[in-house]
């Protein structure tokens, strides 16, 4: 079984608000993620949360039979601590054998883009599953289990990029025709070229629709 790791404990220092409960469409912004999560072929879901952030945990709890939301009070000390939350959380579970690592603020993320690395992955060989969209590495991640003693010894705001960097022997590349594994939302001008995005890409199915 594959797992699913949602980064959700960020501080979101350059967008200056909580941007993962930014509206976006009729969702919000992790809403899009925790829906593309629990459509795809992933089992375990852990959704790792600031302590005390309500709004998100309520997100993550309304799908209580895929989702456990645990909370990271150390997220003040970078991304590498919630990614240890989640393994250790993991230890609970029988039968992991990767975990792929996605992050809250990538809203275009769908399930097809998910099932693709879970596809691409054989278990045992140590493998990294990277998507490509041309030429360039995007997110998500998904990385065999043998990696989580070396993710638990990460420390700082580094995640899977560097053991990407540090073994790229044991980097596979599964090319997308998607560009969403490079978008995210860190800055405002991302977050209105996403609502740009949005209506553009609804404005397009509305006209089909009519047409047909």
């Amino acid at each position: 079984m594959i797992a699913g790791i949602i980064l959700a404990a960020g501080e979101g220092k350059r967008i200056g608000q909580h941007k993962l409960m930014l509206p976006l469409g009729t969702k919000t912004v992790i809403d899009w993620v925790l829906e593309a999560v629990v459509k795809s072929k992933l089992g375990k879901i852990i959704l790792v949360v600031q302590p005390d952030d309500n709004k998100i945990t309520k997100r993550g709890t309304k799908y209580k039979y895929r989702v456990t939301v645990v909370s990271n009070p150390d997220y003040k000390d970078g991304m590498s601590t919630s990614l240890q939350k989640a393994l250790v959380e993991l230890d609970n579970q029988k039968n992991i054998d990767g975990f792929c690592v996605m992050l809250g603020d990538q809203p275009f993320i769908n399930s097809n883009i998910i099932n693709l690395l879970i596809k691409a992955f054989q278990k045992g060989n140590k493998e990294i599953i990277v998507p490509y969209y041309q030429g360039k590495s995007g997110n998500p991640v998904l990385f065999d289990i043998a990696w989580k003693e070396d993710f638990m010894k990460i420390t700082g705001d580094m995640g899977g990029r560097l053991l990407i960097r540090a073994y790229p022997d044991k980097v596979k590349k599964v090319a997308m025709k998607d560009n969403a594994i490079l978008f995210d939302i860190d800055k405002e001008e991302d977050y209105i070229k996403a609502k740009t995005y949005l209506k553009i890409s609804e404005k397009w199915c509305k006209r089909n629709e009519y047409q047909e």
